[in-house]
């Protein structure tokens, strides 16, 4: 079964791994990660000699997929920030459905937040192998449109689970901004856990 999201976005089923399964485990294995559209870097001159990467395709970056898809293996929702949605610099790939097909989770969203067409699709994702009860995207305020919030509830009432996948501005001012904007939101909730980048 498939379901569509607002943009772009979807999750699947079945599950892997039951949703009572998980509760009955008690805790739930959560991370985080910005894939960079797939780029390695490990020291901070890559991101001056791999800069190109962000703009044109790399036959090593599905190979990087796979070996990230392996390690997202290990958790129960994943945050996802610099994923595109597949354009020409990811060879067509839609990352996030990717890497949820590589990790298998059943459930996966995409929220584009920056569309520059056939170029580049800026997107967070979300992975879970918990069944969601709702997704909503937020656009966060800044000087530059194309930052997003992904808000995903599990279960109903006051003791839902909410979490928030955030890519966030450069600026200190930015994300003060956006930060604001998400704690208005997040204020009368009771659970919450924020992924923020």
């Amino acid at each position: 079964m498939l379901e569509h999201g607002h943009t772009g976005g979807q999750t699947r089923s079945p599950a892997s791994q039951s949703t009572s399964a998980l509760v009955e485990r008690g805790h739930i294995r959560l991370l985080t990660f910005n894939l960079q559209v797939g780029i390695q870097t490990s020291a901070y001159h890559h991101y001056l000699t791999r800069s190109w990467q962000h703009v044109l395709p790399n036959p090593q970056r599905l190979k990087r997929l796979a070996l990230v898809g392996s390690v997202l293996e290990q958790f129960d929702v994943v945050g996802l920030q610099e994923v595109d949605g597949g354009s020409f610099r990811s060879s067509r790939v839609n990352q996030v459905e990717y890497l949820a097909a590589q990790a298998k989770f059943p459930h996966y969203f995409q929220q584009l937040n920056r569309n520059l067409g056939h170029f580049a699709q800026h997107s967070n994702g979300l992975l879970s192998r918990l069944t969601p009860s709702h997704i909503e995207e937020h656009r966060l305020p800044g000087m530059l449109p194309g930052r997003g919030a992904i808000h995903v509830r599990y279960g109903e009432g006051p003791d839902a689970l909410h979490i928030f996948v955030a890519h966030l501005a450069l600026s200190h001012r930015g994300r003060v901004r956006q930060l604001n904007y998400l704690s208005d939101i997040i204020e009368p909730l009771r659970h919450v856990v924020v992924m923020a980048i």
